[in-house]
């Protein structure tokens, strides 16, 4: 496997990151000089497990797969990625350019094909137009018909609050946390609208979660739990099915995702896990601790603070958690 690591100068900064399976070692060879020479920054694999896995554990903006490999066929691939990252493009590469494959591989979360033989001088010029696309959805998200898409997701977050007393009133404290701390982190303004957005609704998905667990007071069983932990990924498949907030259904499905990899419902970890989602799961947790919950009473700013810090690096991402503390101490976050 051939590696160049991701150091970003801070939270949220980094070069385009490219993930390229292939299990022909001279495409690899190929496609990634060519790319490297655009500017990206590139990694590649002849495994498709391996990619798999890579994907868990460090951030990615775009994958080349090859459609045909032994351990695990590009279309199998695609489909497992798109799952994970609903938003991701992913451009299969192919010597066998059928109409049948075509459509298989959209259907199951292909957003582009390559065709063998290819030259590579193309190959930046096919990833751009992607990675536009992708572009084009965070603009959706900030655009007059995306708020208004947002104003209709309120009325899910209602009936979610009918279930869960507190759940209206925690998407809001949460939102206005995590905006004070993309604030304090410098994100642009479209990140700050996406973070605004994936915080309002990132519990969505309880509203198919049965009240009596929303609103049991005694410790839950681990079959409840096993029910409350799939509200992060039922939330991503609801928002995946709206065109213009799917950018956000990766957001929601990770806000459970730990930074050591011990979350769930994939297991993400460090920078695989989407920067919003790391800002969220710090603004939740904290949210949660300073709240009165029907099984336990609120606790003091400084119980939070110390529980926040001894789970940074493994729950939390540190640079995240050290903003959220920091604001915390200064009085900016009550």
């Amino acid at each position: 496997m051939d590696t160049v690591a991701a150091v970003p100068e801070q939270v949220g900064q980094r070069s385009t990151s490219i993930l390229v399976v292939d299990d022909d070692a001279m495409v690899l060879q190929v496609m990634a000089a060519g790319l490297r020479q655009a500017g990206y920054q590139v990694t590649t694999t002849s495994n498709p497990l391996e990619g798999l896995r890579l994907l868990r554990e460090s951030a990615c903006d775009l994958v080349i797969s090859d459609a045909y490999m032994p351990e695990m066929d590009g279309l199998t691939l695609t489909e497992t990625a798109n799952g994970i990252f609903p938003e991701l493009p992913i451009i299969m590469l192919t010597g066998f350019g059928t109409v049948d494959l075509m459509r298989e591989g959209l259907r199951r979360g292909a957003s582009d094909f390559i065709t063998k033989p290819f030259r590579a001088r193309d190959i930046p010029l096919v990833v751009e137009r992607n990675l536009e696309r992708k572009r084009l959805e965070i603009e959706r998200l900030t655009s007059h018909s995306g708020r208004i898409l947002f104003q209709a997701i309120t009325a899910l977050l209602t009936a979610v609050d009918a279930k869960e007393q507190r759940t209206a009133q925690h998407s809001r404290r949460v939102a206005h946390i995590s905006l004070k701390i993309g604030q304090a982190l410098r994100l642009p303004e479209p990140e700050m609208r996406v973070l605004e957005l994936g915080a309002w609704m990132h519990d969505v998905g309880k509203i198919g979660t049965p009240d009596a667990i929303l609103r049991k007071s005694e410790a839950l069983t681990e079959e409840e739990w096993h029910i409350m932990r799939q509200h992060a990924e039922k939330g991503g498949e609801i928002i995946a099915q709206i065109e213009d907030l799917r950018y956000l259904s990766s957001i929601i499905r990770h806000h459970h995702e730990r930074y050591d990899g011990t979350g769930y419902p994939d297991g993400l970890k460090a920078e695989a896990i989407p920067l919003p989602s790391r800002i969220i799961t710090a603004a939740d947790a904290y949210e949660t601790m300073t709240t009165d919950r029907v099984y336990r009473g609120r606790l003091t700013l400084d119980a939070a603070v110390a529980e926040l810090l001894a789970n940074r690096g493994a729950q939390f991402d540190p640079v995240v958690v050290d903003t959220l503390v920091q604001m915390i101490e200064d009085g900016t976050v009550r």
